[in-house]
């Protein structure tokens, strides 16, 4: 080897070697990092567990029922007092629990119960991954014997830190230690709450199914074992649909640890074949969800008064729900909740409503039920919710809240249509539509109520006689995408299929998020959202809600395009014979076959809607009645309600600054003959249906019934009757 060679070698290799030293050194930075890292987080760690544990409440008291929550109207009478306190509890010993509810529960909230410790380990890693791959807490990780530990120990006073999930963790390890599993699981089952102010097992076995907690059949079982995960969202009574597919869960758990076999889960499942059924799976799915209606309204009725404002109070028991979502242990403190109500209206309204249908002079043409909501188009305040003529009365099933429930709105839907019209530019109040038999041909031969045609009329006229064939030329000339969007943006929560008979009311509303949606007529112009709760106030003094500044929701039209819709359905009262004391707005709404009577009136002030129908406990679609019309009952509880209510805002006889749309004309004058239009009036081009008219509807309960006819859908808006 040469010298310069050997130089080479010699300092290849002491770049070799420099560089591994150099790494080396690098490594042990990193390490020691590492490590006084790992030694600081045990140290922080440690200290936090440690006072944790000298913190810790003492579990003597486990089991315990604490805690309740007194609903107050806004003025401070107290309406109800809900909670472990204010209802009375059954506790029934382990033995005496049907062991299929046992294993439902345990196959469906905790599977390794009598196997695992207080934790579970692997759930909290899952849980952890879960959660921070959707930046939330989407995961729950707790066992029975922790979430019996959250239940007995933690309300309002603490907030979810990682404190408190310490504490639970070390409270559930002391329950463990202390407690055999079958003592554990005992005290759960008296404890959880199902909903429908339902705690421990005895108490939601009558109360959903009027039955011990020892005769619970695979059926019944399977449906309670699912219900306190999510109390309020899987109320079979209000949200069916909902339980069902949480019944379908719990059942295939049970199949998976071999509790029970498939065809003994098939022979009980709402949802059997899951959500790709065969035809004769179907078959069963309806057979099975029907038997467990009938079961469910086989149930006792409260035991107690439910109070002026039953339907009222379980809205706010769901609507602290949601608030608590994240935290409901918070409710398990005494707290007080200030609503919206006021509760001389509310019984007012109630007295009203069970006249006209118990009373010696009912509304009759078979009308077995009704309703009546009244908001504060200001900001959406809740002040009077009727859910139904009677809650105790179950052969109307009248603990179902119709104000929540899912019907289809008729004609009340029609001033969606035109304002769409209005605001776009394709219609203005004075445009002539065609009510005509060759444009009711166009649209697949839709029909009035009275069979009749009114020939050539102005837009304002079509809608203040809530007529069918020009209202659904309007929804073809507006747009039906844009009718569609303009509803929604109203406050409207659910789908409205995409046809020109949507525009005459055929697809299935909330009437509590329909009354809001006529807000913005009554406000000028802004969106508000339905709330019962003003404030929520713990024990202590601390304010958990305060709801005294409303959110703002944005506007979807303007002072002048709210104020034009008002000036016509001004005219709807008077035009309709009906006999109300004020300057109001409004628009009724019937259904096919009679089945929904519908009616908003509106002012500045207030709106308040009313519905009537037929409803039995042993049927959820929507029943007909014999020729009731939105304008026939509104006479018997629109028009009493409203004149017994002090003199309202009324809504101005001079048109705020603004136009339509820069093309349009203004409304029709207050006397009735239209404003010059801007624009040269003509006939509308006929709108030629491109798709099927009709849509499918849904019953009180979220039930699918059959599509309605088109020659009938939406209604008439009701017949001239002579005033009072």
């Amino acid at each position: 080897m040469t010298n310069r060679s050997r130089r080479r070698a010699d300092a290849r290799r002491r770049e070799l070697y420099g560089g591994f030293w150099a790494r080396l050194a690098s490594w042990r930075r990193v390490a020691a990092i590492m490590i006084t890292g790992f030694v600081i987080g045990s140290i922080g760690t440690g200290s936090l567990v440690a006072y944790a544990e000298v913190t810790m409440p003492p579990i003597t008291t486990l089991g315990t029922q604490t805690g309740s929550i007194t609903i107050e109207d806004s003025t401070g009478h107290v309406i109800a007092t809900v909670g472990r306190n204010g209802v009375v509890s059954t506790p029934v010993a382990l033995q005496n629990i049907s062991p299929l509810l046992i294993k439902a529960t345990i196959d469906t909230e905790d599977r390794y119960f009598y196997s695992e410790g207080a934790l579970d380990p692997i759930r909290i890693v899952k849980a952890a991954f879960v959660d921070a791959a959707s930046g939330s807490a989407a995961q729950g990780a707790s066992t029975i014997t922790q979430e019996l530990a959250k239940m007995v120990y933690f309300g309002y006073e603490a907030p979810k830190s990682a404190m408190r999930k310490i504490r639970e963790a070390l409270l559930a390890n002391e329950i463990s230690q202390k407690y055999t599993k079958n003592e554990i699981l005992d005290k759960y089952l008296n404890i959880v709450f199902y909903g429908e102010n339902s705690y421990g097992i005895q108490a939601a076995a009558e109360r959903f199914f009027g039955v011990n907690a020892s005769a619970l059949t695979l059926q019944e079982a399977s449906l309670l074992a699912g219900l306190p995960q999510a109390p309020s969202y899987y109320d079979p009574f209000v949200n069916p649909q909902a339980a069902w597919e949480r019944q379908h869960v719990v059942l295939a758990g049970m199949v998976k640890v071999g509790d029970i076999t498939q065809q003994q889960a098939d022979a009980v499942d709402p949802l059997v074949g899951g959500y790709s059924p065969t035809p004769a799976e179907k078959v069963l799915q309806v057979a099975h969800q029907q038997e467990m209606l009938t079961l469910l309204r086989g149930g006792h009725p409260p035991t107690v008064d439910p109070g002026p404002a039953p339907h009222f109070v379980q809205f706010v028991e769901n609507e602290l729900s949601q608030y608590f979502a994240n935290d409901p242990s918070a409710l398990q403190g005494n707290l007080t909740v200030i609503t919206t109500l006021n509760l001389a209206l509310q019984e007012r309204a109630d007295a009203i409503i069970h006249k006209e249908i118990y009373g010696p002079y009912p509304i009759g043409h078979g009308v077995n039920n009704a309703a009546m909501l009244m908001m504060n188009p200001k900001n959406g305040a809740i002040e009077v919710m009727v859910g139904s003529a009677n809650y105790a009365d179950t052969s109307i099933d009248g603990e179902f809240n119709v104000t929540t429930g899912l019907r289809q709105p008729g004609s009340s839907f029609k001033p969606f249509v035109y304002e769409t019209g209005f605001m776009n530019g394709t219609l203005t109040p004075d445009t002539i539509l065609n009510d005509t038999y060759q444009q009711s041909q166009l649209e697949g031969g839709v029909k009035d109520w009275d069979r009749k045609y009114e020939g050539n009329i102005p837009a304002w006229e079509c809608l203040v006689h809530s007529r069918n064939v020009c209202t659904e030329q309007a929804m073809g000339m507006a747009g039906i995408d844009n009718v569609i969007a303009f509803a929604h943006s109203a406050g409207i929560d659910t789908p409205i299929a995409h046809n020109l008979s949507s525009g005459i009311g055929t697809s299935a509303v909330h009437m509590l998020n329909m009354t809001a949606a006529y807000a913005p007529f009554a406000n000028g112009g802004y969106v508000v959202k339905p709330f019962a709760i003003l404030k929520v106030v713990a024990q202590n003094g601390t304010v958990l809600i305060n709801n005294a500044v409303t959110p703002n929701y944005g506007s979807i039209m303007t002072p002048y395009q709210a104020w034009s819709m008002d000036t016509i359905l001004e005219k709807y009262p008077h035009y309709w014979g009906l006999n109300i004391r004020y300057p109001t707005a409004g628009k009724s709404g019937t259904t096919d076959n009679y089945a929904d009577a519908w009616y908003y009136a509106f002012t500045p002030s207030w709106i308040v809607s009313t519905w009537a129908g037929h409803t039995s406990a042993t049927d959820p679609g929507e029943l007909p009645t014999n020729g009731i019309y939105g304008s026939i009952q509104a006479q018997y509880t629109t028009v009493p309600f409203v004149n017994s209510l002090p003199k309202p805002a009324a809504f101005s006889s001079t048109p705020p600054s603004g136009t339509l749309c820069p093309s349009c004309s203004p409304a029709p004058s207050p006397s009735g003959t239209p404003a010059p239009s801007s624009t040269p009036t003509t006939s509308a081009t006929p709108y030629i249906q491109t798709t099927p008219t009709g849509s499918p509807s849904t019953g009180i309960l979220p039930t699918p019934t059959p599509t309605p006819s088109p020659s009938q859908s939406g209604g008439s808006g009701g017949i001239v009757i002579p005033p009072g």
